[in-house]
């Protein structure tokens, strides 16, 4: 009877990519553009949305900032049901941001439409930038690099995530 012994790796990245950035710029600019054609004014409600999306994204990074700043390192273990919850709370956001802009179309003219539509598609990108600001911020304050990880377990073929969470690193 031979036994294998599980292999494991640490997938270790910044919060927000470069891609990430460029291209949630490129869209917020192209919508930007669509909207400031249509109602500029109504296009300023993508900051809390925005704000909304990235609190709502990033959670457990904001509440659990301090015991990061103590600890240098906020760890998660993933639980099946609390995995489900936060799973079921993010279809939802994803629903609300599709369906808002369909139920919007009954009372609203077309360019406000537009507009707000706008919005609402642009919501996400837009806080992937807020995210990319926030890791900078956390950087600057901790004079330390914002990395976020993943422990993976490979077991017989399987591959399993350990836990993930959130490093601070010294600067190289």
């Amino acid at each position: 009877m031979t036994t294998t012994s599980p292999a494991s790796y640490t997938e270790e990245r910044g919060l927000t990519t470069l891609r990430e950035l460029v291209f949630s710029l490129a869209f917020v600019l192209i919508g930007l553009t669509i909207s400031w054609l249509s109602d500029p004014l109504l296009f300023s409600a993508i900051i809390p949305i925005s704000i909304f999306i990235l609190f709502f994204r990033e959670w457990k990074l904001i509440v659990g900032l301090k015991e990061l700043e103590r600890k240098g390192v906020l760890r998660f273990e993933p639980k099946f049901k609390t995995n489900r919850k936060e799973a079921n709370r993010t279809l939802s956001l994803v629903i609300f941001i599709i369906a808002a802009p369909m139920v919007l179309s009954f009372f609203l003219p077309p360019l406000p439409w537009l507009s707000l539509t706008m919005v609402f598609i642009m919501g996400w990108p837009a806080s992937n930038i807020l995210e990319f600001i926030l890791q900078k911020i956390i950087e600057k304050k901790t004079k330390m690099v914002l990395r976020k990880f993943y422990n993976w377990t490979s077991i017989h073929g399987e591959e399993m995530m350990r836990d993930y969470g959130w490093v601070l690193k010294e600067r190289a």
